[in-house]
């Protein structure tokens, strides 16, 4: 029974060390043999048949840097001597030390280290960076001719925590100048990538990054440009430059026959991926999220990809993670008022007024009640009137200008005010105008002594001489025709009350409109 358990012990003790010990054999095993440069020499020859060896044994310098035993002198020492030897820079362009500095951490460990040549830091500082530079560059060797798993692998490090975020940084940058000199599409397709995992997404960059890895045989591509796109749409819709047109998207983007499109919906109600794969591009293209993001993830439920690993993640994980699900559930043929006004929320919240307008308009046009019980804001409503024409939308301007302007907006009462005094668009009513320029002055309760608003004050403070006006009473009139010509933007309507007060009789009306016109054609050319 003794002799059992030291068996078991002694295997266990096996097992614990079999990882790091491979990894050790590997690296010095091909030292000994030369094995790395025949391999890129066949490379050179244009011989790929050993390529994968490279990514292999990349991978295992990077997995020594993290399992090598600092107590295990000999193996370090020959490890030390190993990277000492390096003098040229693989990838790195700075030494920069491996992991977050912990004093503690550091103290506490150097105390019960027994190796004298070698200190903790010279492990974190040194070899470690040696190490995991070195797997890098054959990974970036592997990738420059062609390995598709050391693209992966390389994703994978940078979604890790195994090696600090700043080496593939380094790296991928250099794979971007080496794109830059000579297009590779293996390099193209781990860009593309990059621009998708990157906190700071790019779709659009990632999708011309994929055109041009369009010759790669990996059927995972066709799953990357159909997230791209999605991303890119809803990248497009968080622009605040300009208000989102769904005419100019399409206009674009790709029209398809109808008879191709029926037989691509055939072929994919019989589980064909590129098919399902394609209508999920073809509907972001028509703007139509929810069945764009249906169609990307069934070809997900049929087969994996990381494409739809990184969708998982930002629709679980990322700031914009309770944005999917609305997306998915909003359809803008029969839209769901309380799911766009969710979604316009959802924008709102962010900052993204332009997109928030074109969901919060759904529910607007479709149910304006339900809107005014969910939105308040008087900023939304006049981004939406900004939405209409004049010409064919002008009812649906007003309307929104109006709700607009009594939910607070100033340059909405002043753009009704306009348009009235001016008759742009409307017919000339002073009336209106008046009306529109007093809730412009007065709204806040705010006793306004500047400029026309004086004039529209005297009005306010005297309920009788308004009711005088109001009843077509040329005094009135005349007071108040006399002292709105003294203002630019009133002049209009106080001439227009002078001639009704002139027209009943009142002379002095009549005088001040005499002087004012002789003074229109007083020639002063000389």
């Amino acid at each position: 029974m003794f002799g059992k358990i030291i068996l078991f012990i002694f295997l266990g003790l096996l097992s614990a060390s079999a990882l790091p010990l491979d990894h050790y054999k590997m690296v010095f095993d091909d030292i000994k043999s030369g094995k790395e440069g025949k391999v890129i020499k066949e490379l050179t020859e244009g011989n790929s048949t050993h390529l994968t060896y490279l990514t292999s044994l990349g991978m295992s310098y990077i997995e020594l840097a993290h399992n090598f035993n600092p107590k295990n002198c000999y193996k370090l020492y020959k490890i030390n001597d190993l990277v000492s030897s390096w003098y040229d820079n693989f990838v790195l362009t700075e030494n920069i030390y491996y992991n977050d500095y912990d004093e503690d951490k550091e103290f506490n460990e150097s105390l019960a280290y027994k190796c004298k040549k070698v200190g903790f830091a010279d492990i974190n500082y040194f070899i470690k960076p040696k190490l995991v530079d070195k797997g890098l560059s054959l990974i970036r060797i592997a990738i420059l001719n062609g390995d598709l798993n050391a693209v992966r692998l390389l994703i994978d490090l940078k979604d890790s925590d195994k090696i600090p975020n700043s080496y593939i940084i380094n790296l991928i940058k250099r794979l971007k100048t080496d794109n830059k000199i000579n297009i590779n599409p293996y390099i193209s397709f781990l860009i593309g990538q990059d621009y998708l995992t990157d906190p700071l997404i790019d779709p659009t960059s990632a999708l011309q990054q994929f055109v041009d890895a369009k010759d790669i045989d990996d059927p995972s591509l066709s799953y990357f440009i159909a997230y791209a796109k999605i991303e890119e749409l809803i990248e497009v819709l968080l622009d605040d430059k300009h208000n989102f047109s769904e005419d100019d998207y399409k206009y674009e983007n790709q029209v398809i026959d109808k008879k191709i499109l029926e037989d691509i919906h055939e072929n994919a109600s019989r589980g064909d991926i590129t098919s399902i794969l394609y209508l999920s591009q073809y509907y972001v293209n028509e703007t139509k999220l929810n069945q764009a993001l249906m169609y990307f993830n069934q070809a997900c439920s049929l087969s994996s990809s990381r494409a739809c690993e990184i969708y998982k993640l930002r629709r679980d994980l990322s700031r914009s993670s309770d944005l999917y699900p609305l997306l998915e559930k909003f359809d803008k043929d029969t839209p769901d008022p309380e799911i766009a006004i969710a979604i316009g929320k959802w924008y709102d919240s962010h900052n993204k007024d332009l997109a928030a307008i074109y969901y919060y308009s759904y529910a607007a046009d479709n149910n304006p009640e339900l809107f005014f019980h969910y939105v308040k804001s008087p900023k939304i409503m006049e981004k939406i009137a900004s939405k209409y024409d004049y010409d064919s939308n002008l009812d649906q301007k007003i309307y929104w200008l109006e709700a607009a302007a009594n939910a607070g907006s100033f340059s909405s009462k002043q753009t009704l005010y306009e348009m009235y005094i001016k008759g742009d668009y409307v017919t000339k009513n002073y009336d209106k105008a008046i009306y529109w320029h007093q809730r412009y002055c007065f709204d806040e309760q705010v006793e306004y002594t500047r400029g026309s608003c004086t004039a529209l004050n005297r009005l306010r403070q005297d309920p009788q001489l308004q009711r005088a006006l109001d009843n077509g009473d040329k005094q009135a009139q005349y007071e108040i025709g006399s002292m709105f010509i003294e203002y630019k933007t009133l002049y209009d309507i106080g001439i227009d009350l002078l001639e009704k007060a002139a027209k009943q009789g009142q002379l002095s009306a009549e005088m001040i409109l005499r002087l004012k016109r002789q003074k229109s054609h007083i020639d002063f050319s000389g």
